[in-house]
C-alpha cells in the first residue's frame, strides 16, 4: 500500500487525487491510502442529509454532494481524514468487513490515547463515546475498489456539526479526541499511528 500525507486541501482536491488513485488502482496498482485534512465543508451521501442552510451561510461552510454511503458530515481543520484506495477482492474482503476494520482502528486508537469506552457500531457505521459520535465512515465502491472512507475527529471544532444532523440521527452528540481526554493532541500524532495500523491491516 502506497500512503500519501497531503496535509491540508480543499475537498474537491482530494476528491480529484482519489478519482487518480482509484484509477491507478483499477490498471492493477498497489492499494493506495490518502491521509489529510480538509477545508471547513460539509459534505452530503448520497441518500443526502438534513443541513441548517442559514447557519452554514454564516459559517460560510460549502456544502458539496457526493457519491458516498451515508448522510450528512462536516470535515475541517483538526480532523484527520483516510481515503483507502483498496482493491477488495484482491484482499478478500466484503464492504460489511472493510468497513469493520477501519471502525476497528479508529476505536483502538482512540482507546491508546485513555478513551476506553470508544467503539465502532455496524449499526450506524462509525466509532462512538457511549452516544457521541467521534469518527464517520462512508464509502463508494467502484468496480471492487473503494474510495472515500474516514474522518475522526482529533482537536477540530464542533461548531460546523450544529448546522447538521450528523448521518441523518437526530439527537446525536458530536465529540473529538481532545475533548474526550482533556489535552492537548496534534492530529500529526494520530495520522502516524493510524497510518502504521492501517499499513500491517492492508498490506498484502
Amino acid at each position: 500500500m502506497i500512503v500519501h500525507d497531503l496535509g491540508r486541501l480543499a475537498y474537491s482536491a482530494g476528491l480529484e487525487l482519489q478519482k487518480k488513485a482509484r484509477a491507478r488502482v483499477l490498471e492493477g496498482g498497489p492499494d493506495e491510502l490518502l491521509l489529510l485534512e480538509h477545508d471547513p465543508v460539509v459534505t452530503l451521501g448520497r441518500r443526502g442529509g438534513v443541513v441548517d442552510s442559514g447557519a452554514l451561510r454564516s459559517l460560510q461552510t460549502p456544502v458539496i454532494e457526493t457519491d458516498r454511503g451515508g448522510l450528512a458530515t462536516w470535515h475541517g481543520p483538526g480532523q484527520l481524514v483516510g481515503y483507502p484506495i483498496v482493491d477488495l477482492s484482491r484482499a478478500g474482503l466484503k464492504v460489511p468487513r472493510f468497513v469493520e476494520i477501519l471502525g476497528e482502528i479508529l476505536a483502538c486508537e482512540a482507546r491508546s490515547h485513555g478513551v476506553e469506552g470508544a467503539a465502532y457500531d455496524c449499526a450506524r457505521p462509525g466509532v462512538y463515546v457511549e452516544n457521541r459520535k467521534l469518527a464517520a465512515i462512508g464509502l463508494h465502491l467502484h468496480r471492487g475498489v473503494s474510495s472515500h472512507g474516514f474522518a475522526f475527529n482529533v482537536n477540530n471544532t464542533l461548531e460546523g456539526f450544529n448546522a447538521i444532523v450528523p448521518c441523518g440521527l437526530n439527537g446525536l452528540g458530536v465529540t473529538t479526541l481532545e475533548r474526550e481526554i482533556g489535552r492537548e493532541l496534534d492530529v500529526e500524532v494520530v495520522l502516524r499511528s493510524v497510518q502504521s495500523e492501517v499499513l500491517s491491516r492492508f498490506s498484502f
